[in-house]
């Protein structure tokens, strides 16, 4: 049985094999520590309980569940930053509810003493590293995160224009803003894509951590954003077809889709015909879309870390078929950001950190 023996900083870091084993560890007990740790946190804590109440275990539990599945997932890619940035961004919305940052502190606590009961004690080493960790970054300085929006240019200006129209309701106003920037030239697609869209969903991601939008609304902007995109499609300038099909998609679990159909936009107007697939699509589906559409380059996107595993088992399908077995397999996504070498060990050819480089890397990778 491997283990990770690793409570001296001194000590190699664990191999692949290792880190697996107690990531997979982690997620087969994940409904056990859970509990344990809910538990234990109300017991202690009788204001916690009173302040999550009523329900107040299930909301623990839960918390704990999505908590269990971040360690594992940075665990698994070996890097603790994964797991202090989730904490990082929890921080955020804790206090952005008026929710006291200690009841984090103290659930981090009690989340290691559950550990230490549910863990064997060769890999409990590990895993406390990667909560220290992340327990020291809850007192650092601020980590609210910078606006991604200024009016002082004029696509920053438009960005804000339809982003306020989107939260006001107006899909009509927000996307014809954008369609009539691209209509008239004052603005092109990839103009579009990346200094108005991009820009305006990274804020409403920042603005619903900050609790100053609802799921609701960020549920509407995206939808906008998905409708604006749609339109712009005939607006592409497309180089000649230079024989290569790509396909993209994001992976099971995944329902964020607007990166990867920007990505298979770029690759239509490099010239490819491009083929996407959406957002949240099966395993097996994926793997039978490499044959169907006698696909070069698939183009996979984990928006989160715990969607890394469906990543590996995606291109462990794509590759048990007879055109997957030569074709090029490309990743992105935010869940790949935190580690330089997580791609190359879930099994793709290569990383690509936004649609420009994927083009670039693509076109590579199948010998144009």
């Amino acid at each position: 049985m491997p283990s990770a023996k690793h409570e001296h900083p001194h000590d190699p870091p664990p191999s692949l094999d290792e880190r697996r084993f107690v990531a997979q560890l982690l997620v087969a007990s994940v409904d056990q520590i859970a509990s344990d740790a809910s538990t234990n946190l109300i017991e202690r804590w009788p204001d916690i309980a009173h302040r999550y109440n009523p329900m107040a275990f299930d909301r623990w539990k839960e918390n704990y569940a999505g908590r269990i599945a971040d360690l594992a997932s940075a665990i698994a890619a070996g890097s603790p930053q994964v797991f202090v940035d989730q904490i990082a961004w929890s921080r955020v919305a804790f206090e952005s509810r008026g929710v006291p940052k200690d009841d984090l502190a103290r659930s981090l606590d009690m989340l290691g003493e559950s550990l230490e009961r549910f863990i064997p004690e060769e890999d409990n080493g590990l895993v406390q590293q990667y909560l220290q960790s992340a327990g020291k970054s809850l007192y650092a300085g601020s980590v609210t995160p910078p606006t991604n929006l200024s009016v002082h240019t004029p696509q920053g200006d438009l960005a804000a224009r339809y982003l306020l129209a989107a939260l006001e309701g107006e899909r009509f106003t927000a996307s014809h803003l954008v369609l009539e920037a691209v209509r008239t030239d004052k603005i092109t697609v990839r103009d579009a894509y990346e200094l108005v869209l991009l820009p305006v969903q990274r804020e409403v991601g920042r603005l619903w951590h900050l609790n100053d939008l609802t799921v609701a609304e960020e549920h509407f902007v995206s939808a906008t954003t998905q409708l604006t995109i749609g339109q712009l499609y005939p607006f592409l300038s497309r180089a000649p077809r230079n024989g290569k099909t790509v396909a993209a998609a994001s992976v099971e679990g995944n329902a964020h889709d607007i990166g990867v159909r920007m990505v298979s936009d770029y690759f239509e107007m490099a010239g490819w015909r491009a083929i996407y697939l959406g957002a949240n699509v099966p395993t097996a589906d994926l793997a039978q879309a490499v044959d169907h559409f006698d696909a070069d380059l698939i183009c996979l996107s984990a928006y989160l870390p715990t969607q890394l595993r469906a990543a590996e088992d995606t291109i462990a399908a794509i590759r048990s078929t007879p055109r997957g077995a030569t074709v090029k397999v490309l990743v992105g996504g935010p869940a790949f950001g935190c580690s330089t070498h997580t791609w190359n060990e879930i099994g793709a050819d290569a990383y690509a950190a936004d649609a420009n480089q994927a083009v670039l890397i693509g076109a590579k990778l199948v010998g144009l």
